[in-house]
């Protein structure tokens, strides 16, 4: 099983390449990362197909964390590229689905994306709809 975080869209949205560094530290080991990105969504493209969730036809591959920093940046970027009153969806999925796996949902403003807003994409197949 693969897990992937996805933006899903109903109009097309620009990439956005990590443009900062996440510093985290692990049982006494300290990794340094590219944060937050914005990528095609290529690689679990068939495989999100084949999920039959209700995602929005455009769909982009997130490296994020639930980190107040990639929680910033995803705030920035949607702020930037979302229009007032649009919505987008953030999908925390891992493919391939088996019939018996739930699926959550969640809803709510820009402003309430936050580190523990991101902490729930961290559970097994969750719809998360933020609005401008």
């Amino acid at each position: 099983m693969s897990h992937v975080i996805l933006l899903c869209t109903g109009r097309p949205m620009p990439l956005y390449g990590a443009q900062t560094r996440r510093v985290c530290t692990a049982g006494g080991v300290t990794v340094e990362e590219d944060c937050f990105s914005v990528q095609a969504n290529e690689y679990y493209g068939q495989a999100v197909e084949e999920l039959n969730f209700s995602m929005k036809p455009w769909r982009y591959q997130l490296d994020l964390e639930a980190t107040a920093q990639d929680a910033a940046l995803l705030r920035d970027y949607l702020e930037e590229h979302l229009r007032p009153g649009e919505q987008a969806q953030l999908w925390s999925v891992w493919v391939p689905r088996y019939p018996e796996d739930s699926l959550s949902w969640y809803r709510g403003g820009l402003d309430s994306l936050d580190r523990e807003a991101l902490a729930l994409l961290e559970n097994w197949n969750v719809c998360m709809t933020v609005e401008r």
